[in-house]
């Protein structure tokens, strides 16, 4: 994956992520009171945090279904606490928004391969304009308590773009197997106040 090995200069720049994530709002995110939510929405969230992790290759792309099912179980069929959505709501800032960070640098160091039906100058400004309203709506959304998963995707289609393809190719991303993944746990995730067998 081409933004791999941007990752590791990102470490060491200025503006990389720690100021990044800084920079998104004005309030820590510790100090938002997350709204109450349902075992498929704080679910949803987990699943858009774990698919921004196996983007990158830090947890098995294979595992996720697995993996959600594992936390679904440990929820044991009830929304979580306000703190651990908080939590959840927090790492997703942070590394989506690293994930944005990524391909801002990959675009501005030149290190991206644009379709060649438009000039890559054309290209390069209108990403980094889409990656900045992406990164504002991402702040905007967790806040919010909104979902995410369109600002992934949208994200996910650039990293596509920035791979040479004009649309996202069948096998290349993940987002578009969240609803999957999340309907097949909820219909197998155990319910609030059941009875262990």
């Amino acid at each position: 994956m081409k933004i791999l090995p941007v990752l590791g200069m990102l470490v060491f720049l200025p503006f990389g992520l720690p100021v990044f994530a800084a920079d998104l709002s004005s309030a820590p995110m510790a100090a938002i009171d997350p709204a109450p939510v349902s075992v498929r929405e704080a679910l949803s969230r987990y699943l858009s945090l774990e698919m921004v992790r196996a983007t990158f290759d830090v947890v098995s792309r294979d595992e996720l279904g697995a993996e959600l099912d594992a936390q679904a179980v440990r929820w044991e069929g009830a929304p979580p606490s306000a703190a651990e959505i908080a939590d959840i709501d927090q790492q997703l800032l942070a590394e989506a928004s690293y994930y944005i960070v990524s391909l801002s640098y990959l675009v501005q160091v030149g290190g991206a391969i644009f379709p060649t039906d438009k000039a890559e100058d054309v290209y390069a400004n209108d990403t980094l304009v889409r990656l900045d309203d992406l990164r504002r709506r991402l702040l905007a959304s967790i806040e919010e308590g909104a979902d995410v998963l369109p600002i992934l995707t949208e994200v996910e289609q650039i990293r596509a773009l920035t791979e040479g393809y004009r649309t996202v190719p069948e096998g290349f991303g993940l987002f578009e197997r969240h609803e999957e993944l999340l309907n097949h746990v909820l219909q197998t995730a155990p319910k609030a106040g059941a009875t262990p067998a």
